[in-house]
């Protein structure tokens, strides 16, 4: 359930808004971004929301349950922050994403819409369709190891930690005779 402000309900009842939307984006680096529909920037949570037209996003599918809500947002490459290369070596890849409404000639009054993680970036020939995987997103990722009966680690591996070169576990043999496909006899196994 969000909570608005008394002066952003009243703003919201009095039928004439002067409301923009703002997404901040929180790349696993560490950089912020931020952008905004409005015509100008703005500037709140100390971040500087650049004023960039071409955004869009998708209707916001949420849910009661705990089913991801995602949303599409799109855009063209016309911001600096925006750099395609970025895009493309993956440092926007799983981003943390804020939305606002925000409203611009008072940006105190705003409303958090939704936070997610950006999930699959899609070019297209004018820009690009980034995917807002909402937070409970993470709650139908597998996190961590299965424990389980038989070990699910490969022979050999890190995690499986046999030294496969160690004299118990390695030796050098013979092959005497092929018996039938994959079963051979050998010679000098003790």
């Amino acid at each position: 359930m969000r909570i608005l402000s008394s002066e952003l309900t009243a703003h919201l009842a009095s039928g004439a808004t002067h409301l923009c939307t703002a997404w901040a984006i929180t790349r696993g680096d560490g950089v912020m971004l931020g952008f905004t529909d409005h015509d100008n920037a703005l500037v709140f949570e100390g971040i500087r929301f650049e004023a960039v037209g071409g955004f869009t996003s998708s209707a916001m599918d949420v849910s009661g349950d705990l089913s991801a809500d995602n949303v599409d947002v799109a855009g063209v490459l016309t911001s600096a922050g925006l750099d395609e290369a970025d895009i493309e070596t993956g440092l926007f890849d799983g981003a943390r994403v804020d939305i606002w409404w925000v409203k611009w000639d008072a940006p105190g009054e705003r409303v958090l819409l939704r936070s997610g993680r950006i999930g699959e970036i899609t070019r297209t020939e004018t820009g690009f369709v980034a995917e807002v995987r909402g937070l409970s997103d993470a709650l139908s990722q597998r996190q961590g190891r299965a424990i389980q009966a038989h070990c699910d680690a490969d022979l050999g591996d890190e995690r499986c930690g046999v030294d496969l070169a160690a004299a118990e576990f390695a030796a050098t043999a013979r092959v005497t005779a092929l018996r039938r496909p994959a079963v051979w006899q050998v010679a000098g196994l003790d």
